[in-house]
């Protein structure tokens, strides 16, 4: 990871404490944030506020990413992962109004 990256990473970690204190007690939050944005690389993320939504999602639903379902829809091919990312956090608001 480049410096940049890692200071955009350590400016995220901060904005995401500031929104909830309660996550400063998990000491695992600044590797997962790390392995998150590993992923968003991987997977072709090159929108800064896609990779900063995905990677709160990761603050507060640790792995979300891995579940099945969720990763094979952000891998399929077609649209950009982005769009794809953004169907996955509409359907899941959907549901929640629905609940």
């Amino acid at each position: 990871m480049q410096e940049s990256e890692e200071n955009q990473l350590a400016q995220l970690h901060q904005q995401i404490l500031d929104a909830h204190p309660e996550l400063a007690a998990d000491a695992s939050l600044p590797e997962r944030l790390e392995r998150a944005y590993a992923h968003t690389v991987e997977l072709g993320f090159t929108d800064g506020g896609a990779i900063a939504r995905f990677l709160r999602y990761e603050a507060t639903a640790p792995n979300f990413y891995r579940q099945p379902a969720i990763d094979a829809w952000l891998r399929a091919p077609g649209q950009p992962v982005e769009q794809r990312f953004a169907d996955v956090l509409e359907r899941v608001k959907s549901r929640l109004r629905r609940d």
